[in-house]
């Protein structure tokens, strides 16, 4: 066997050893990014950054009391990807609530968000409140909560406030809101 036959030939045996020892164990996202998140459409381009690496994607939604929904989206047996709380008001969040939120949220700031009365982003959190002008809900409030620091991951504060924005804007539309 020539010489080059079998430093490919170790090559490749080195290649087929190492896949063994590390168990073939798959690196990565290995499930496809969901077109919607609790019921609203979204982009890929705003929601595959904030989805850790897993097998599998899933998300749960429930009611608490009459007025709000939690959702949460996580990784099967693996880290949470996001959490979403909407309330229904019937009226708007105060500036008395802002303060709370700026005061609640590490390294927090207020954000711009089309609609929003107000809207404050800490360090891996998103508080808002916005119109919505339906007869069941004059007002929603959101809060967001996503996963930090997992393995595919990347929470930046620009990539969660695109994701805000798009969520925010679908919700509205899911509702029916007539209120800009």
């Amino acid at each position: 066997m020539p010489r080059t036959t079998r430093r490919v030939g170790a090559a490749a045996l080195a290649a087929v050893a190492f896949a063994a020892v590390t168990g073939c164990s798959q690196q990565g996202r290995q499930y496809a990014v969901p077109k919607k998140i609790c019921d609203v459409r979204v982009s890929e381009d705003a929601l595959e950054p904030l989805l850790p690496d897993g097998e599998k994607l899933n998300q749960s939604q429930r009611p608490i009391g009459e007025s709000q929904t939690a959702c949460v989206v996580n990784v099967a047996d693996g880290p949470y990807a996001l959490n979403i709380d909407i309330i229904e008001l019937d009226k708007p969040l105060t500036a008395d609530d802002k303060r709370v939120s700026l005061k609640s949220l590490k390294h927090a700031k207020s954000v711009r968000v089309p609609d929003a009365h107000w809207a404050v982003q800490g360090d891996n959190h998103f508080h808002l409140s916005t119109s919505c002008g339906t007869d069941w809900a004059d007002s929603l409030a959101f809060r967001f909560t996503f996963g930090k620091g997992e393995k595919g991951v990347e929470a930046s504060r620009g990539n969660a406030l695109r994701f805000v924005k798009e969520f925010v804007r679908g919700e509205k539309e899911e509702e029916g809101c007539t209120a800009r």
